[in-house]
């Protein structure tokens, strides 16, 4: 790797802990603004996501109802297939919600994709750990 690389890495590392919270100190519990106090947690769920959700709870829903009856009969079979017709569109989630875009009108249609090897995430990560400990050796040196 060149210097130029490693310095570049090594300020973003000097940035990094500069930004990092000082041990010790846990988050500052001020009073609350108007802002914050009305925002609620919202789910966002995409199409897979929640054919999976009702499969699951159309699964649980057929159970619990064979268990209660102690035996099957129509309602349960009438969910359980719903149950089934969910898991269908979830493996077939990839041919049903193609985008509506041709790939060829995007705005970066000259970006080659990279067919890296899966594990490059991983060396990447252990690089820069290996990195950050030689410039925490080198401060501690000059200290």
């Amino acid at each position: 790797m060149s210097n130029k690389y490693e310095r570049e890495i090594e300020e973003i590392l000097r940035n990094l802990e500069r930004t990092e919270p000082k041990k010790g100190l846990g988050p500052k519990r001020g009073p609350r603004t108007p802002r914050e106090r009305r925002r609620m947690a919202s789910i966002r769920l995409d199409f897979v996501e929640w054919c999976l959700l009702i499969a699951s709870i159309a699964a649980l829903i057929a159970g619990g109802w064979a268990y209660a009856a102690r035996a099957g009969n129509i309602i349960t079979g009438l969910i359980a297939l719903i149950g089934f017709v969910f898991v269908l569109l979830v493996a077939f989630s990839h041919y049903i919600t193609r985008p509506r875009y041709s790939p060829s009108s995007t705005r970066y249609n000259n970006v080659t994709s990279l067919h890296r090897n899966p594990l490059s995430r991983l060396a990447a990560s252990w690089h820069l750990l290996m990195l950050k400990l030689r410039y925490r050796n080198r401060n501690d040196r000059e200290r």
